[in-house]
């Protein structure tokens, strides 16, 4: 499997593929995020062993994801079936399990270090007691300086585990060993990565202009409550829907690996090797 390195200008072409994506499907994709965001929801009613699950879950869902855009691309419709479809060889279910253990461990390690470099725990306590609403916890300067150190030690973790589902599910390559090649690809394109951050970022502010539009236009706060809520989840859906393209981009296509998104897609009756090849 070669690495490719893309032009930092491919970044935007990412973003854009992945709302384009969910321009052919807004339903399809609206629907799987908010199966996926009321399962997490579910889960995090057992507290900590919920908390815990839903993380050691998140490459596996990165990777239902992309398997939903391979539908698309092929003009089927997304099922929910895609959450289960990485799960069903007894070989892959271990090897999720590994893979979203080693997410999990790199969760706890970014939770620690803010801890040390930021605010701490008992700090976090005393403002989650003092706030009466979430509007005041996002303008304490405790809460924000918590977030931004722990934003900042998540992103690279982030970029490190970025490539890992793909190459593990479609590459048959070992989680540690997906891992490594994963890091040195997002290292290698850190560029597009950047402008990649930055049109979602103007995506988000645009978002949230939008959503003061919608307040003052609509004078009904239930239907613009919906609105904006529909249009939240469908930018959300957009961003894992453009996963898929950060993934194929990055490495060369060859029979047994990974292809890029110009290919075809082998996910029809004809394929039945686990839609393993992209």
């Amino acid at each position: 499997m070669k690495l490719i390195v893309v032009p930092a200008s491919r970044g935007y072409q990412w973003a854009r593929q992945g709302l384009q994506m969910c321009i052919n499907q807004p339903l399809g994709f609206v629907s799987l995020f908010g199966l996926v965001a009321t399962l997490v929801m579910l889960l995090m009613a057992l507290q900590i062993l919920g908390l815990i699950a839903v993380v050691v879950a998140m490459p596996a869902l990165w990777m239902s994801f992309m398997l939903a855009v391979r539908r698309v691309m092929a003009n089927e419709k997304i099922s929910p079936a895609v959450l289960i479809e990485p799960w069903r060889a007894p070989e892959d279910r271990i090897r999720w399990l590994q893979l979203g253990g080693l997410y999990a461990a790199g969760t706890l390690l970014v939770v620690v270090l803010s801890s040390f470099v930021g605010p701490d725990a008992e700090d976090m306590a005393k403002v989650l007691e003092a706030s009466n609403e979430n509007a005041d916890l996002l303008s304490d300067t405790v809460m924000l300086e918590s977030m931004a150190w722990r934003a900042l030690l998540a992103l690279p973790l982030s970029l490190a585990f970025w490539h890992t589902p793909a190459l593990m599910f479609w590459g048959r390559i070992p989680p540690v060993k997906a891992l490594f090649f994963s890091a040195v690809a997002s290292w290698r394109n850190l560029g597009a990565f950047m402008v990649y951050g930055a049109v979602w970022m103007g995506v988000l502010v645009a978002m949230g202009l939008l959503v003061r539009a919608i307040d003052t236009l609509i004078p009904v706060p239930f239907v613009a409550q919906v609105i904006t809520v529909f249009a939240g989840m469908w930018v959300a859906s957009a961003f894992y829907a453009s996963l898929y393209f950060t993934v194929v981009d990055c490495f060369e296509p060859r029979q047994e690996g990974l292809e890029g998104p110009g290919h075809p897609p082998a996910d029809g009756p004809e394929d039945r090797d686990d839609n393993r090849s992209v």
